[in-house]
């Protein structure tokens, strides 16, 4: 349960609910449901075929991990990765950039939350009070701190290397701090929901500023105008976009 809970706090989301769903979709498609999870770029090979160019995925995180082992399998093939409804967390971080081609059509969401390289820069004393939060007991909070303290640095260090050999510019795992700190003013409208913070970037500024190319993002546009968020009640999420941003080189 612990590492549950350690591994729940690096993904950025509560839990972690075993391993992710894969099915066949078509003869050329796959669909990912569920938390992505050690072990499920294993079951991904076994269901792929010579045919096989397309993931299709429904997820809302997972072990960070886990994601750039998938991640790393979609560019090896050079698939391509739609969106059904959401890619949010490690999704969003690691398995959507390193797709051949990403498709985000009318109604999906990509949204992405703190990286590791932000988690941890977070501090102990923050690093602490999500394991309060997450109900560690107060005798072993030292020992749990300095444990997920030195997970994060291990999984910042890979996430480093994951964005060189993509190509990522390591500003893609930095710019969500902007766009949280914006968000604090954002979410005094929805008073009574425990809203969490998602960042979801427009296609041009992930090909400019990142070096992610082949992203087609639908009605994202329309949907975040005219006040530059969405609301997301399924998932109690606030889904900022870029305004908080400067512009890149």
């Amino acid at each position: 349960m612990k590492r549950l809970i350690v591994m729940g706090i690096m993904a950025g989301i509560g839990t972690l609910a075993g391993a992710a769903d894969f099915s066949r979709t078509g003869s050329d498609s796959i669909a990912l449901r569920g938390p992505i999870a050690e072990g499920d770029v294993d079951t991904l090979r076994l269901l792929a075929t010579p045919g096989t160019t397309l993931l299709r995925v429904n997820s809302d995180g997972g072990d960070p991990q886990a994601a750039m082992q998938l991640g790393r399998y979609l560019r090896q093939q050079q698939w391509r990765l739609a969106i059904d409804t959401v890619c949010a967390g490690s999704c969003a971080l690691y398995v959507f950039p390193a797709a051949h081609h990403m498709h985000i059509p009318a109604g999906a969401v990509l949204a992405l939350q703190e990286s590791a390289f932000l988690r941890a820069q977070a501090g102990p004393e923050r690093m602490r009070r999500s394991l309060v939060e997450a109900g560690v007991p107060a005798d072993e909070l030292d020992r749990e701190t300095a444990a997920l303290a030195a997970q994060l640095a291990e999984t910042a260090a890979l996430e480093t290397a994951y964005a060189a050999e993509l190509g990522i510019a390591p500003a893609f795992y930095r710019d969500f701090r902007q766009v949280a700190g914006q968000a604090e003013s954002v979410r005094q409208r929805f008073p009574d929901q425990e809203a969490a913070v998602y960042w979801w970037p427009a296609a041009a500024r992930l090909q400019r500023c990142y070096g992610i190319a082949g992203v087609q993002e639908g009605t994202r546009a329309s949907r975040l105008a005219p006040d530059g968020y969405l609301y997301v009640p399924a998932l109690s999420a606030l889904v900022m976009g870029d305004q908080a941003l400067q512009a890149c080189p």
